[in-house]
Parts: structure tokens; C-alpha cells; sequence
């Protein structure tokens, strides 16, 4: 009596425990899940990569931000030692710059040089032009006639 009670307290545990094992998810279940696992990983992993590139990025910017900043008190001090005042700059913090002028030799020559009229006559004689747009793609391109 002792050894089938033992046993059937053996077969309950184990039924009990393989059921309730697999939480009743169907194979598609586990597939999704598991798929949703392997896809989680590398996404973590890209979000934290891109975290530390943009740590990166922003100490390498405020390092060249403070460099600008030093060279402009350093010309601005030279500047003052000198009696010099400093050229005041645009909104982008470019200094705006004067038109490039045109030497006056230079211009003559350009109004001197007319277009080439002729050539332009000789394009215009030729022969219209009757093949599609979509013909003339394919012979540029090598596919022949038709």
C-alpha cells in the first residue's frame, strides 16, 4: 500500500509539473516569442551604440566650441593691445566679405566673345528628331531597335 501511494504521489507531482511547464502556448506562441527575443537584443544593443556615438559626438563638439571660443578672446585681447577694433561679423559669424570685382580688361573680353550662332543654325537644320523618348533610352543604352 505504501510503495502505490508513493508512486501515484510521484505520478501527480510529475503530470502537475509538465503541464503547467510550457505556460498552454501553442508552438506559434513560443516561435513569436522567441523571435521577439532575438530581434530585442541587437535593437537593445544599436540604441546603446547610438547612445554612446552621441556622447561622443557632443564631447567632441563642445571641445571644438570651447577651441573657437579661445581663439576669439585671443584675437579679440590682441586686438585691444593693438588699438585695432575687430571686424564685426554677420549672423552666421562668418565676416561678410565685398563682391568680387571684375577688372575692366576682362569685362571688354567677355563682351567681345559672342555665342557661337552658326553651330546653333546647323542643330536647328538637322532633321526632327521622330523617335520616342523611350526608343532613344534604349539605343544609349545599347537594346537596340525595336
Amino acid at each position: 500500500m505504501n510503495k502505490k501511494l508513493i508512486l501515484a504521489g510521484f505520478a501527480a507531482v510529475v503530470g502537475f509539473v509538465s503541464l503547467t511547464a510550457f505556460d498552454a502556448k501553442t508552438r506559434e506562441q513560443q516561435k513569436a516569442e522567441i523571435a521577439q527575443m532575438v530581434t530585442s537584443k541587437p535593437n537593445d544593443y544599436r540604441t546603446e551604440m547610438t547612445a554612446a556615438c552621441d556622447a561622443r559626438g557632443d564631447a567632441e563638439a563642445q571641445t571644438r566650441y570651447g577651441a573657437v571660443l579661445a581663439a576669439r578672446a585671443a584675437e579679440a585681447e590682441a586686438a585691444a593691445k593693438s588699438g585695432v577694433k575687430p571686424k564685426k561679423t554677420t549672423k552666421g559669424g562668418a565676416t561678410k566679405l565685398p563682391p568680387a570685382k571684375i577688372p575692366v580688361n576682362e569685362k571688354k573680353d567677355q563682351i567681345k566673345e559672342a555665342p557661337n550662332t552658326d553651330a546653333k543654325k546647323d542643330q536647328m537644320q538637322q532633321a526632327p528628331n521622330t523617335k520616342s523618348k523611350k526608343q532613344q533610352m534604349k539605343e544609349a543604352q545599347g537594346g537596340g531597335g525595336k
